[in-house]
């Protein structure tokens, strides 16, 4: 069984349109910047904003929307080393880098 940690999560997604990673913001859009994201707590919250995300994957806006742990209270930022590195874009040629 797989460990759930209790830290407060954003739900990330990548737009189908041109792969772009993107995060749930607060008026129900994606948006590119994680700075937007919607950062929850509550478990009931989660699960509404997951039906939310996994609605608009059925209507080919993203794929595989997940919620994903952040760090951080005043400016959250995602927790995984995996999430910081989709945060800004390639490895491989850092002149393409969103940050």
């Amino acid at each position: 069984m797989a460990k759930t940690s209790s830290a407060p999560k954003a739900i990330t997604a990548n737009r189908l349109q041109d792969g772009e990673v993107v995060y749930l913001a607060a008026n129900g859009v994606w948006s590119t910047l994680f700075a937007d994201a919607v950062i929850v707590a509550d478990a009931g919250n989660l699960k509404a904003l997951l039906d939310s995300a996994s609605s608009r994957a059925n209507l080919n806006e993203v794929v595989d929307p997940v919620a994903i742990d952040t760090a951080g209270h005043d400016f959250p930022s995602p927790a995984s080393l995996r999430e910081k590195i989709r945060l800004r874009g390639p490895t491989v040629r850092p002149d393409l880098a969103r940050i």
